[in-house]
């Protein structure tokens, strides 16, 4: 009597079974976020040639009158923040010193300026003030639709978990393209056409980038 005995599967035939599957479930998590980086992207690339409206903005501006002289930059983001309808701490200030200037045949000492600027994906806040003023310059922009996908594309104005999100698509990019890169080659090809594969990707890549620079 012969005896038939099931073999059992080899490790390397259950690497490539889990590689296969973390592969798809990998992508499936994280296609919307790959989806929205490529639409941005290919926008991006082509808003010139294509006549693609990717950078409209709207401005408005707007005189914010000041009270009392403020402090420095906190105090008076505190003071303008409530009539913007933001957070003082959304601002991030900069300081351009005092300095002299030119003024017809003598100069002139121009005061410390203030910026102040608050950004998330769909609004830009900049306020301009020269210290001693009673007024500042406010100036909202607003995207329009492919600028406001482009800005969460480059995560300006966005909080850590959106950029957490970011760097997670990034990463599981890389290992979406590594992890297909090995499957194809463990499936549809030597190492030997592997390596030609990916030295010539290589190789193409750098002399576009070359070229382009």
């Amino acid at each position: 009597m012969i005896h038939l005995h099931h073999r059992p599967p080899s490790h390397r035939g259950n690497s490539q079974k889990w590689l296969r599957r973390i592969h798809a479930w990998f992508g499936m998590a994280l296609a919307a976020m790959l989806l929205l980086f490529a639409t941005t992207g290919f926008l991006l690339n082509h808003r010139a040639v294509m006549k693609i409206p990717a950078l409209d903005r709207k401005e408005v501006t707007q005189l914010l009158p000041v009270e009392a002289t403020p402090a420095d930059p906190a105090a008076l983001a505190a003071a303008l923040a409530p009539a913007l309808g933001l957070d003082a701490a959304s601002f991030k200030p900069r300081v351009e010193p005092a300095k002299a200037v030119g003024w017809g045949e003598g100069d002139i000492r121009q005061p410390e300026r203030w910026i102040l600027r608050a950004d998330t994906p769909s609004e830009t806040v900049q306020i301009d003030y020269w210290a001693g003023s009673r007024q500042a310059e406010a100036k909202r922009t607003k995207p329009n639709l492919w600028l406001y996908l482009a800005r969460l594309h480059m995560s300006i104005g966005t909080g850590p978990s959106w950029v957490l999100m970011s760097d997670a698509a990034a990463l599981g990019l890389a290992f979406l393209g590594l992890s297909g890169f090995w499957l194809w080659g463990r499936l549809h090809g030597s190492p030997r056409r592997l390596a030609l594969l990916a030295s010539g990707g290589l190789a193409t890549a750098t002399a576009l980038a070359w070229i382009a620079g």
